[in-house]
Order: structure tokens, then C-alpha cells, then sequence
């Protein structure tokens, strides 16, 4: 293109015109400003041009915003480009920094849902910790059918093998994934802050762009990159401030760059993360970082209790689900006889009155088959494993932190009531026995057992029963009572007798479950039963024949005794590894009995039946730690636990394919007002290439007017 900035030598000379030619003076100084109005034009034109060069050369540069000459008349005559500006669309683009913050939080939690698929196998199509609970049962179901059969016990153990297997694999799964959040945590926060740190630098340079009168548009777009960047760590807001420079903060009132850039910092053994600038000690727990890649990574491995029981799919996944598994795991080797849990969160309390659980001077009180067993009172600073021992010492009741993190309390005698001022505080309410069929697998396995055959109620007489009467006295002793106890038929009961002395079916009951180790109930066919899962059960009558009456097995005085394991068989199928005791059991220690693991001795055959009706029953039940279960049997429990992962994944998948299908929605919406239309600009570089071409027509017409000037000049 012909050269703006050229003045022909006509021109020249032309404006040198002294006095003798004033007429012909005032033509050469108007074609002079005719000819500075259409130079103007030209160097306009030419930036308007080189403006929509580079438009079309970033026709497929997501990140360009289209830049715009704005043309602007000067205060000498002629034309000039004010301003290059960018396109913008502020209202599309805070709405797609906001939908970018979504997606990256939708997309993180659905990828880490797809690694617990692939873990338990539901992506496959397989659930090996159902499968195995299920070859579990089945393998028992063979065994009461054919207890001689040495391949039936043998089927049976590598069933048991195989869960306990299942068990470890899933917690070690679980560790491997976690260890990788952590990792990916590391990479957010330092991506976070080297983003901050560079839109602070950008701001820097725009500003002093601005100020020597240079365009900004390309460090803007490099600055918006980067915003984009840090939009989808954490939902955002900005402000562009006078001078051009850009504060940016999180929807929750975060400030991340304003005069300076801030700082993330995260701390992985205490689960923290803070930021300079902010007074919050844990901007998860605070809630003060809002939803982004950030946020969902750190919550999907919160353990505080808020997390816990929060109902939001994505908030403490990995313990909630390392909890489910810790209780399935503690369920199978529970040998209580009833058990309740609080619902309020004690984990790790290292100072409960201090927390405001509780206060110094709370009781607990601790009731068993009708008797006080013992008190428990709460001291200042006592920690949560405090009162656990101090409950622990209480005889016929054990207690442990649950699964979910909450007190539980548990009853080798049967149906208990828990009192005291402090009951409340731990959300303790008074147990329930499931009817029939409620005891746990462990118990059922190790029980020995004596049971009548007349059905009975617990407000019935006892003397009023065929062959009992008043003064009819039995005894009942096992390895735990250090001696036998005698009970004695009366008129009226009164445990404080010596002996106890009793008058219905319930007081008989109730006398029994107070004594360690022994548990009594109406089983199946409401007939009692009376069981210890301590061994060297044995019940004789004294006085007369009440047990006989009662439908028991009697060979001279003495109770027939069932379940008892013979010297080749393990009394104990599920327990802790060594050095845990058996309120301790978790997804972690759960074993199979060593005497079982090695095959130094052979299942357990008596009491297979009992067994088979604890699998069945559905008496098993979850709550807490995002599962809700109630009356289902093991299986059931596990496949609860499986479903409400699947369930939860299936949403995450859902969440993140709207979300994604939003986010391209704006960003299509925002480049169709921003970006690049390349048949529009070439219209557009047409109509200014016609405009300069008329503009050197106009100063080859002005020149030569100029020519025919200096030629009428020089006559």
C-alpha cells in the first residue's frame, strides 16, 4: 500500500507561497488540510486493518477476545484510532466463571466417584464384597446340611478367607485413592497461587501500558486466561478497577488478588487449608471456599464430623465409606447380645466438657436384666477413651466408638436401659433386642445353649406352669461366674434374696441377663432360652424338676448343653488380629480366627443351625455416615453399603454431564459475542481496503492539483 507519510514535492513547494500569490497560498493550505485529513485516514485505515489481521489470524484461539479499532475525529482536522478495545460480554462472563467453578467441581467428583466404582467392581458389573458375603451364608447353609462333610468346612473357610481378603483389599484401595487426592490437593493449591501471583503481575503491566498510552487488549486476554484458570479452583468474582487492573475475589468474600496476590496454604495431616489475608483457621470447616476443584477434592476426604453427617454426596466420601466398612466388619464379630449408639460425634475427644459434649458431673447409668450394674460419672477433661474404660469396667456392658463416631454401648445381657443425666448428651437412648432371630452371627456361633420346648410369655406365672411350684430351685454357672448361682421359684420376686427369688417367666429372665456372661431370652417358638458364649456352660435342677417342666433335656440332674465346641474345633470364627480386643474390630484388623487361618482346627459344627438363622435374620441395621438401613441381614447390609455408593456416583456422573453441557453453552455463548467471525471480518477488511483505496485516489487527485498549482505558480 502507498505510503501515508509521504508529502509529494508539489506540496512542498506549494506551501512556501510567499505573499504575491495569496489566492494561490490559501488553495495550496486548503489542499495542504485536504491532503493531512486523507494522510490521517490512511494511518487510521492501516491500524483498523492490521487490527482485523489479527483478528483472523486468532479465528480459532478460544482464550482471544475480538479486537476493536474505535476510529475518533482529532481536534486538528482529520481521523485516528482512539482505542483498541476488546469485546466483551461482562454478564456472559461472570455467568461462565461460575459455571467454569461448577464443572471442574462436577467433573473432580465424578472422576473420583468412577475410581470407588472401579474399586468395589460396580463398573464391571461385579460386587465382590456382596458376592463373598453371599458365598458366606450359602457355604453355612451346605455346612448345616452335611456337618461331617470336610469339603463343606473347607468351602466355608475360603469363603471367610476370601471376605476378610475383600475387606483388606477395599481399605487398602481406599488409601491408595485418598494418597492420590492428597497429591492432586498439592497441584490445585500451587496451580491457585502461581495464578493469583500471575494476574498480579499482568495487572502490573496493564496498568503501565495504560499509562504510556499503549494498547492492553493482549494482556488482557492473557490475564482473563488466567482467571479462567483460577475460576475453576474456586467460584469467583471480579472487579476491574480504574487503572485498569482487575481484583478478583471468591463468591464467599474471599479476596485472592487485590493490591497484592494471596497465598493458599494447605496443611495435609490436619486437613487445613487457609489463606493469607484471611482470619479463617480451616476455610473448609468455616465454609468460606466456594464450590470449584479446590473444594471438591478437599471435602471428598474430610473426616470432621460436620462432613460426616452432612448429606451432600460429595463431603467426606472416603470416611464415610471406610466407616460403613469398619461397622459391616465390626457386625460380623459382634458377640454382644444388644447394643445401642449415640448420635453425636466423640471420635478422637480428647476433652469432652471442654468441647461442650458434656458436662463435669454428667452420669451414665447402666441397667441389666433389671439391676443398676454401675454409674459412670463425667470428669473434667475426661476424654472420650476416659469414659470408655470407665464404661468397660462395668460388668455385662462394654462400650466402643462406632464406625460412624459414636458413643456405642453394648450388652452381654440382653436388653439394658441407659440412664443419668449425660445419657442425652451422647444421644444414647435405652436399646431394643430384635425379636427372635436378633443375634449376631459371632454370638450364634459361639454360643452353648440349653432351650425348652414349652412355649411360654414373660408375664407368666411360673408357678402356675405344669410341674413348677413355689421352692423349686435350679442352678446356673458358666466360666465367667467364678461358681453357681441358684434361682428359686417364689411367689413373689426378689432378686436381693438369697437366692434370687422369682414368679414369672420375665423375672426369670431378667435374674439371669444379670449375671456376667449368661444371656436369656424366648427364642424361636417362644421357649427359653438360656446361653453363654464363655464356654463351661452347665445348669442343673436342685430342688424338684422346674427345668423339666420347662421342656429342658435332663439326664439325671444335669441340662443337656448344646454348642459346645469340642477340643478340634475353634470356639471363635470372626475376631480382631492380635492385639486388639474384640470391641476394637475394623475394616482393618477384621480376621479370621487363627486356629481357623492356619487350619489348626476345624470349623465349629454344633450350633450351625443357630448360625444359619443369624445370616438370615433381618435384624442387622446402619445409620449413620451417609447409609440409612434398617432390618436387613448381612448381605443386606452390604449391599446397602454398595448401593448408596453406586447411587451417589450415578448422581456425580449426571452433576458433571449438565454441568459440562452448561459451561459449553456459555463459552459458546460468550465467543459468539467475543470471539473471532472470520467471514465478518473479511467483510469488514473489503469495506476498509475500498475506503483506502478511495483515500489514495483522493491524495493522487490532491497532488496533482498541487502539480498544476506550482506550474501556474512559476508562470
Amino acid at each position: 500500500m502507498p505510503g501515508a507519510e509521504a508529502i509529494p514535492p508539489a506540496v512542498r513547494a506549494a506551501a512556501n507561497v510567499t505573499g504575491k500569490h495569496d489566492k494561490d497560498k490559501e488553495k495550496s493550505m486548503s489542499l495542504l488540510s485536504a491532503l493531512n485529513t486523507a494522510r490521517t485516514s490512511l494511518n487510521a485505515l492501516r491500524v483498523a486493518m492490521s487490527t482485523l489481521s489479527e483478528n483472523i489470524a486468532n479465528e480459532t484461539n478460544g482464550k482471544y477476545h475480538r479486537h476493536i479499532a474505535q476510529f475518533e475525529s482529532r481536534q486538528s482536522g482529520g481521523v485516528q484510532i482512539g482505542e483498541i478495545r476488546r469485546a466483551a460480554n461482562l454478564g456472559l462472563l461472570r455467568d461462565l466463571y461460575q459455571q467454569i467453578a461448577a464443572s471442574a467441581a462436577d467433573d473432580t467428583r465424578n472422576e473420583l466417584f468412577n475410581r470407588i466404582d472401579h474399586l468395589i467392581g460396580t463398573s464391571e458389573g461385579k460386587t465382590p464384597l456382596i458376592d463373598d458375603l453371599e458365598k458366606l451364608c450359602s457355604t453355612f447353609k451346605t455346612l448345616e446340611a452335611t456337618p461331617e462333610s470336610d469339603a463343606a468346612k473347607n468351602d466355608l473357610l475360603l469363603a471367610a478367607d476370601s471376605l476378610q481378603k475383600e475387606l483388606t483389599r477395599l481399605s487398602d484401595g481406599l488409601d491408595l485413592i485418598e494418597n492420590q487426592v492428597l497429591s492432586n490437593i498439592d497441584t490445585t493449591v500451587d496451580n491457585a497461587n502461581a495464578a493469583m501471583a500471575e494476574i498480579d503481575r499482568l495487572n502490573a503491566r496493564i496498568v503501565a501500558e495504560r499509562i504510556a498510552g499503549r494498547p492492553t487488549s493482549n494482556l488482557e486476554d492473557l490475564r482473563d486466561a488466567q482467571v479462567a484458570e483460577l475460576a475453576e479452583i474456586a467460584q469467583l468474582r471480579t472487579v476491574e478497577n480504574d487503572d485498569g487492573s482487575l481484583s478478583v475475589y471468591t463468591t464467599t468474600g474471599l479476596t485472592l488478588v487485590g493490591s497484592q496476590p494471596e497465598t493458599f496454604t494447605w496443611n495435609a495431616a490436619s486437613r487445613t487449608l487457609t489463606l493469607s489475608g484471611s482470619p479463617s483457621s480451616n476455610l473448609m470447616t468455616d465454609g468460606r471456599l466456594s464450590d470449584g476443584r479446590l473444594s471438591a477434592l478437599i471435602s471428598f476426604i474430610r473426616k470432621d464430623s460436620a462432613a460426616i453427617t452432612s448429606g451432600n454426596i460429595g463431603d467426606g466420601v472416603l470416611e464415610k465409606f471406610r466407616n460403613q466398612l469398619d461397622e459391616l466388619a465390626f457386625s460380623l464379630a459382634d458377640d454382644s447380645t444388644a447394643r445401642t449408639s449415640g448420635n453425636v460425634f466423640v471420635r478422637g475427644n480428647s476433652d469432652l466438657t471442654a468441647s461442650g459434649i458434656t458436662t463435669a458431673g454428667g452420669t451414665l447409668i447402666f441397667t441389666v436384666g433389671g439391676a443398676v450394674q454401675g454409674t459412670v460419672t463425667i470428669n473434667a477433661n475426661d476424654s472420650i477413651d476416659d469414659v470408655i474404660a470407665a464404661i468397660n469396667a462395668i460388668p455385662q456392658v462394654r462400650a466402643r466408638v462406632d464406625g460412624h463416631g459414636n458413643l456405642q454401648i453394648l450388652s452381654d445381657g440382653g436388653a439394658f436401659t441407659i440412664g443419668g443425666t449425660a445419657a442425652a448428651d451422647f444421644g444414647l437412648t435405652t436399646s431394643t433386642v430384635p425379636a427372635d432371630d436378633g443375634l449376631t452371627f459371632s454370638y450364634a456361633y459361639k454360643m452353648e445353649h440349653a432351650e425348652g420346648s414349652v412355649p411360654l410369655t414373660t408375664g407368666q406365672s411360673l408357678s402356675a406352669l405344669t410341674g413348677v411350684a413355689n421352692g423349686d430351685q435350679f442352678t446356673i454357672n458358666n466360666a465367667s461366674m467364678g461358681g453357681a448361682v441358684t434361682i428359686e421359684v417364689a411367689a413373689t420376686t426378689d432378686f436381693t434374696a438369697t437366692p434370687p427369688q422369682v414368679s414369672t417367666v420375665g423375672d426369670l429372665i431378667a435374674v439371669i441377663n444379670r449375671q456376667p456372661g449368661m444371656y436369656a431370652r424366648l427364642g424361636p417358638g417362644n421357649v427359653l432360652q438360656i446361653t453363654s458364649d464363655d464356654g463351661q456352660l452347665a445348669i442343673a435342677e436342685t430342688t424338684n424338676t422346674p427345668l423339666t417342666a420347662l421342656g429342658f433335656s435332663v439326664t439325671g440332674t444335669s441340662v443337656r448343653i448344646n454348642g459346645t465346641a469340642l477340643s478340634s474345633e475353634s470356639n471363635d470364627f470372626f475376631v480382631a488380629e492380635s492385639g486388639n480386643t474384640p470391641r476394637d474390630v475394623n475394616r482393618t484388623n477384621f480376621a479370621l480366627a487363627p486356629a481357623l487361618a492356619d487350619r489348626s482346627a476345624s470349623v465349629k459344627t454344633s450350633t450351625r443351625a443357630e448360625v444359619v438363622r443369624a445370616l438370615n435374620a433381618s435384624a442387622r441395621g446402619m445409620n449413620g455416615s451417609g447409609v440409612t438401613a434398617s432390618a436387613k441381614d448381612y448381605t443386606g447390609l452390604a449391599t446397602s453399603i454398595i448401593t448408596t455408593l453406586s447411587l451417589n456416583a450415578e448422581t456425580a456422573s449426571t452433576r458433571a454431564e449438565e454441568s459440562e453441557v452448561l459451561r459449553a453453552g456459555l463459552e459458546r455463548s460468550l465467543r459468539d459475542e467475543v470471539g473471532v467471525d472470520k467471514d465478518e471480518e473479511l467483510q469488514m477488511m473489503d469495506v476498509l481496503e475500498k475506503s483506502w483505496k478511495a483515500t489514495v485516489r483522493v491524495m493522487d487527485a490532491i497532488n496533482q492539483m498541487f502539480e498544476s498549482l506550482e506550474r501556474m505558480m512559476a508562470r
